[in-house]
């Protein structure tokens, strides 16, 4: 009777082993290569180019403190205008 758990697994190749760490090799050598590549045209074009405002984090807007204020203003009024039309129409009751 053999028990299948008992059975010891076959021993990898270690060519394939070599093979596979051998690709691995290359593959970070073709790496390396493509990232001294591209910082040597970097270095050629004078360096990296100048972070955009919106890559800071810089944000305009057209909010001024006067905006804001006559933003403000005027929808107080608006709302004053629309609460006395009201008293008006019950007077008139």
């Amino acid at each position: 009777m053999t028990d299948d758990a008992d059975a010891t697994p076959a021993a990898p190749d270690p060519d394939d082993h070599v093979a596979r760490l051998q690709a691995e090799i290359d593959a970070t050598k073709a790496r390396r290569a493509a990232s001294r590549a591209e910082a040597s045209a970097t270095v050629a074009r004078g360096g990296p180019a100048p972070a955009t405002d919106e890559e800071l984090g810089i944000i305009e807007t057209d909010d001024t403190v006067g905006k804001i204020a006559a933003d403000a203003s005027q929808e107080i009024g608006s709302r004053v205008s629309r609460l006395m039309s009201r008293f008006r129409r019950r007077g008139n009751k």
